[in-house]
């Protein structure tokens, strides 16, 4: 179903934004009226019709259309921060078992220390990620590859190790530019779980 005079936005993520009230705020908040919307059982689709809320017209710049997108990504991070494996992977999130044999249910899991720091770079042309996290055999591909897949750039990268303490600084870049604020939080959710999560997840699964 498309709309002629309005921006087609579908957000799919299970059930776990509820009525999506807090997508809507988000949306209304980037001076977007939402003409109509088709909210759906949960693990559906739900879609939204939105024109802009000066011109009443559909949102057709290719840097609006981001603006958007990249607003509902950070929403579910924020409101929902267990959506992060699934908003870097691209797989269909399956809440976790609980152990029904367990009365206090599934074990505490244990965490890599990371630390993600995101600024501005001096020369004010890209942003400076620097990460603090336990070294490994492929862990600088595979935060290059976390950065790909939220179309992270990465210019130029500094490697150095304390025993086994990785301490990485990367020179990145969004469409050319410093990271702005949205991708700094996206960047930042997005290696921590990674880095400090999804690696003791592996390691248990041995």
């Amino acid at each position: 179903m498309s709309d002629p005079f309005a921006t087609k936005v579908t957000v799919e993520f299970g059930d776990k934004l509820g009525e999506l009230l807090d997508t809507v705020t988000a949306l209304k908040n980037l001076n977007l009226n939402i003409r109509k919307a088709a909210l759906v059982s949960p693990g559906k689709a739900s879609t939204f019709f939105i024109t802009d809320a000066d011109t009443s017209e559909k949102v057709l710049k290719s840097a609006r259309l981001e603006e958007i997108r990249m607003t509902i990504i950070n929403n579910m991070l924020y409101y929902h921060p267990e959506s992060s494996e699934t908003l870097v992977a691209g797989k269909s999130f399956q809440p976790p078992s609980r152990d029904q044999t367990h009365p206090l249910g599934p074990k505490a899991r244990a965490v890599v220390q990371t630390t993600i720091d995101v600024k501005e770079a001096p020369n004010g042309s890209c942003s400076l990620l620097a990460v603090t996290t336990r070294d490994r055999p492929g862990l600088l591909v595979d935060i290059v590859s976390v950065l790909k897949d939220i179309n992270v750039n990465v210019v130029s990268a500094e490697i150095d190790t304390m025993g086994d303490e990785a301490k990485d600084e990367f020179f990145v870049t969004y469409h050319g530019e410093p990271l702005n604020p949205p991708m700094v939080q996206l960047v930042t959710n997005s290696l921590q779980y990674y880095l400090s999560l999804a690696e003791v997840e592996k390691e248990e699964s041995y």
